[in-house]
């Protein structure tokens, strides 16, 4: 977000989700040597350890990204700046469907944009804002990513049903003070997730998020947290970030309120062909291959839904 009244970069940066495949975050396992955890333990009662983990789990998020192609999705996005009284003084709203092309590249079209109204409240949205939104709020940590972080075992934790290893995640750009200047001077700002995650005991996959998007210099984000769902029986995907915060300027501070829901997936696995749509920023592309913003016609039909196998998919309640 931008102050309209510094006309300086201020960022509440938003979710979702997903989402999942422009993230650049990784992580290294570190445990915490002075007060070790308790050794995990597999169904088989044998004993796991926390780097073993992190192997699986990140190994198991870079297979989300490749499945996650075969999925279109919408993401409803809320955000509202409140006054007294949880007042709302200034709202973002947005609907929006999330296809992959054939080459693999992720395509947006807006459903619904009502004007904002945030600028009554004296914040803009920027571009670190719709990164934040479509790229680091669903947060993937895949094993591919995994060398610019520290992750660092805390224990278990029963989420609803579920029981869940516990990490501590942090970008190891924010123990880097050279890099964090560089990053300072090129005005680089809300590029890495730093919190903790939730990891399925018996799954081994990320169930839940929950921190803020880093590093802050002029901007600011919120705190958040966003649940997972299992969604196709095998891979858990991101349905829900709810964050609530204050956020503190240099002059003044605004609280805000946000929710974002990722909804109706749907499978498919013939080819798309995409006509006058707009690729999503924060995807690797050449400018050639940048559509124009218009509507998506699918030429192949998508395939039948899968048939209910009668057995039980996980969920969770959300907050």
């Amino acid at each position: 977000m931008k102050t309209m009244k510094t006309m300086k970069k201020t960022t509440v940066a938003l979710l979702i989700a997903t989402g999942l495949l422009g993230s650049a975050w990784t992580a290294s396992a570190k445990l915490d040597l002075d007060n070790p955890p308790k050794p995990a333990v597999q169904k088989n009662n044998r004993p796991i350890s926390p780097e073993e983990i992190i192997r699986q789990f990140t190994t198991r998020e870079s297979e989300l990204r490749e499945v996650w192609k075969d999925y279109s999705y919408q993401q409803e996005t809320k955000l509202q700046v409140l006054g007294p009284a949880d007042t709302i003084s200034g709202e973002f709203y947005q609907v929006s469907e999330f296809v992959f092309n054939d080459a693999g590249k992720r395509i947006e079209r807006i459903l619904r944009a009502p004007q904002s109204t945030l600028d009554q409240a004296g914040l803009q949205m920027t571009a670190e804002d719709r990164d934040a939104l479509i790229n680091l709020q669903p947060f993937a940590l895949s094993k591919e990513d995994l060398p610019n972080y520290m992750v660092s075992y805390i224990g278990k934790e029963k989420i609803d049903e579920l029981n869940c290893h516990v990490f501590d995640v942090i970008p190891k750009v924010m123990a880097n003070a050279r890099e964090l200047d560089r990053l300072r001077k090129a005005k680089i700002e809300g590029k890495f997730f730093q919190g903790k995650i939730w990891v399925d005991d018996e799954d081994l996959q990320i169930v839940k998020t929950a921190g803020k998007t880093v590093p802050e210099f002029k901007q600011r984000f919120p705190k958040f947290e966003t649940y997972r769902e299992n969604i196709d029986g095998r891979y858990w995907f991101p349905t829900y970030t709810f964050g609530k915060d204050v956020l503190e300027f240099e002059r003044f501070r605004v609280a805000v309120r946000m929710v974002i829901k990722y909804k109706n997936y749907r499978q498919f696995q013939s080819d798309v062909k995409l006509l006058d749509v707009e690729e999503v920023k924060g995807e690797t592309a050449k400018p050639e291959e940048k559509g124009k913003p218009g509507e998506v016609k699918p030429e192949a039909k998508k395939d039948e839904p899968k048939k209910d196998d009668g057995k039980a998919k996980p969920t969770r309640p959300r907050p």
